[in-house]
């Protein structure tokens, strides 16, 4: 005989939760406040605030309510956040790869993917242990209230203090409140089997848009053309096509220093997609001599416009030194072969 299985009451709760927290976040990512923990921090109000409302509703809020708060928020944070994460991951496979199966192109996906996997993991852990903590808290308060067995005093001044908190990390970013160090700078460094000479010669035509990336990167704004290439003198323009799921623009530099081991690109306009979340300033590109070939090192400096930085300043690191690895690995490629290397 089959047996008939009924879906759990409690998911049926936390699916509800999320739900509103994803809404919320998706009319604020609509607006003016992208960028600010209004829109990354603010939905874990949400979530513990219908919690709240639902166990009030039907439970009553008895002496102990806050625990049951914390945990239930956590589920639910931590699952919405594994499932955002699972919907967005694509299987990372290089695109229009032709070393599909070389091991350092594996390699580097591997790495890829365990960078956002971490720091997705990292968010989860801390959400988690937030709310973990706040339980821990209102328990030791609990054991230690022996005035009133029925006394609810430190749950509600717990979740009064727990709201606070997040409101004011909701705060983070917006204008006329407060914001921490966005400046950052990623850097990837090779050493190339060439002379400088080949090197240089080889940085004169740009990165192609067609240069093997992790499939997972495409859904972000990637570049789809180069519209505009000087090479690298002293004042040479290069213009990037960048196109995303959010539209398309250009990423425009021009090369304000030059010596014989260094170029560096200066960002004069960005209008694409990217420009929402992180303002890039300086792509810098040296090549000195070492040993019987050349170091490359390629950086990028910027901005990093999102809140909360605790969460963000990783992630835009991350996103960074994928972006000019790619530009490197693709210089000691074509220099390599240039060079005979």
């Amino acid at each position: 005989m089959w047996r008939r299985t009924h879906f759990p009451a409690s998911s049926i709760v936390h699916i509800f939760a999320a739900s509103l927290a994803l809404i919320y976040a998706w009319h604020v990512s609509q607006s003016v406040y992208l960028t600010t923990g209004l829109q990354f921090i603010a939905p874990l109000l949400v979530i513990m605030t219908f919690h709240l409302i639902w166990i009030a509703a039907t439970q009553g809020l008895s002496r102990g309510f806050s625990i049951i708060v914390y945990r239930r928020s956590a589920q639910s944070a931590v699952g919405l956040a594994f499932v955002v994460l699972s919907v967005n991951a694509i299987a990372p496979m290089p695109a229009q790869a032709a070393d599909l199966m070389e091991l350092g192109g594996v390699l580097v996906v591997v790495f890829c993917v365990a960078i956002i996997t971490i720091i997705a993991g990292i968010a989860a852990f801390a959400v988690y242990v937030f709310f973990k903590t706040c339980a821990a808290i209102i328990r030791r308060f609990r054991r230690n209230d022996r005035h009133d067995s029925n006394s609810r005093l430190f749950d509600f001044g717990s979740i009064a203090a727990t709201t606070l908190v997040l409101c004011l990390a909701s705060l983070e970013g917006l204008p006329n409140t407060y914001a921490f160090g966005p400046a950052g700078r990623s850097t990837a460094s090779y050493h190339v089997g060439a002379g400088p000479d080949h090197v240089w010669q080889t940085m004169e035509q740009a990165t192609s848009p067609e240069f093997p990336l992790p499939g997972f990167l495409r859904i972000l704004p990637h570049p789809v053309d180069v519209v505009i290439d000087q090479g690298t003198r002293l004042g040479a323009m290069r213009k990037v096509k960048i196109q995303g799921r959010e539209g398309t623009g250009y990423l425009t530099f021009r090369v304000v220093e030059r010596t014989s081991t260094a170029a560096v690109f200066e960002v004069i306009s960005d209008t694409s997609p990217i420009a929402a979340w992180v303002a890039h300033k300086r792509l810098v590109y040296e090549a000195e001599p070492d040993g019987d070939g050349t170091r490359l090192k390629v950086s990028v400096d910027y901005d990093r416009l999102l809140a909360p930085a605790w969460f963000f300043s990783p992630v835009t690191k991350g996103a960074a030194f994928l972006a000019v690895d790619v530009l490197a690995r693709d210089v000691k490629s074509r220099a390599e072969a240039r060079g005979g290397g």
